[in-house]
């Protein structure tokens, strides 16, 4: 049997350590609350790993004290790992990209706390101190998060949805939202000084939701902490009787003000622009439409020169038709006599049943 090749060998050494790593993250995340110290030395062990792992990437001899090692060894975990300093000096001597200043800094007081509770006696955690070991943690995991997803993006593309996922939960603590609403705040001011607009996020509480008018009454909401989107359309609700109220898509569309669910059927008929709607020439008419971004069944009117899902508020420019059913859908209705559209199963399928 040949020996896998130099290059396969990194990459699985660099996957594990990378899960590894992960694992220990979650881990220190989850116990913020229960086992401040615990979390405190996963999280260590946590940044220790991730600071590793870009020297693995480039060649497993990168994170190895003595230099004499040899890979029988390293595979056996007989050998002794580089300090904190040493993967700073590496990555910094070895592969040219030196830590931040700052992310060295917030790393440090992470391993000098780890230090003070693997050496000493700690009999409990009181609330303060749990508060300034959040604080800390989340100014370490911005400096980490940013480590990954900037200085080393392409080497650990393949985890990105994981530590989302993380700064997800990372986020639901208000010390990590506030942390990176502190670091974006002056990209942000100079946004708006450029004439965008923010609004305080529904989830983080941020002053960092990006809203977007995309077209007439239709906006579009992005926040800059924690990610959060939504669609949401200007009209009238029929709870509040007020016309300046915003109808937000969740599965449908909910009052911003009252919390009131109108049906789709009504949401249709609220935004429906098409003007011929009830006429003889309605039979000419591209709507209602199938959505093809929710999967809505004829929750696709005509609005402001395009057409709006009222379902997920998605507004496309054009729609077409099911060569094999002809609905009207908003995907490409290209091959659709064969594979058929969402609601259809096309030629190929209607053979099938034969």
């Amino acid at each position: 049997m040949s020996k896998p090749s130099i290059k396969k060998e990194l990459e699985s050494d660099f996957n594990n350590l990378v899960r590894n790593g992960i694992d220990f993250l979650a881990k220190a995340i989850s116990q913020l609350d229960s086992d401040a110290k615990h979390s405190v030395i996963n999280f260590h062990t946590a940044v220790e790993i991730f600071l590793k792992a870009p020297l693995v990437h480039e060649h497993w001899t990168l994170v190895v004290v003595d230099r004499d090692a040899n890979r029988k060894n390293y595979e056996a975990g007989d050998f002794q790992s580089v300090s904190f300093s040493d993967a700073c000096t590496r990555l910094d001597n070895a592969l040219n990209k030196p830590l931040r200043k700052s992310a060295k800094e917030a790393f440090d007081k992470v391993r000098k706390h780890r230090n003070r509770m693997v050496h000493f006696y700690h009999s409990g955690i009181n609330g303060k101190q749990r508060d300034e070991i959040k604080l800390e943690q989340a100014q370490a995991w911005f400096e980490l998060n940013r480590f990954i997803t900037d200085t080393w993006r392409e080497q650990f593309k393949p985890f990105e949805n994981d530590f989302r996922k993380m700064e997800r939960t990372l986020i639901a603590n208000n010390h990590y939202a506030k942390v990176k609403y502190e670091d974006l705040k002056p990209k942000i001011e100079g946004m708006k000084v450029g004439g965008a607009i923010f609004e305080d996020c529904p989830v983080c509480t941020m002053n960092a939701l990006k809203v977007e008018e995309e077209v007439d009454r239709l906006f579009s909401s992005d926040c800059m902490v924690c990610f959060h989107s939504e669609k949401r359309v200007q009209l009238e609700c029929p709870q509040c009787n007020d016309s300046n109220q915003h109808m937000v898509a969740y599965d449908g569309l909910t009052c911003t003000n009252c919390k009131f669910e109108l049906p789709n059927e009504d949401a249709f008929d609220l935004l429906d622009q098409n003007q011929v709607r009830g006429t003889k020439h309605d039979f000419d008419s591209d709507t209602p439409a199938n959505c093809d971004e929710c999967q809505g069944f004829e929750t696709v009117c005509e609005y402001q020169g395009g057409y709006l899902c009222t379902n997920c508020l998605v507004h496309f420019d054009s729609v077409a038709r099911c060569q094999s059913c002809g609905a009207s859908m908003t995907g490409c209705a290209e091959d659709t006599y064969s594979t058929g559209c969402e609601h259809c199963d096309g030629y190929a399928g209607y053979r099938s049943d034969d």
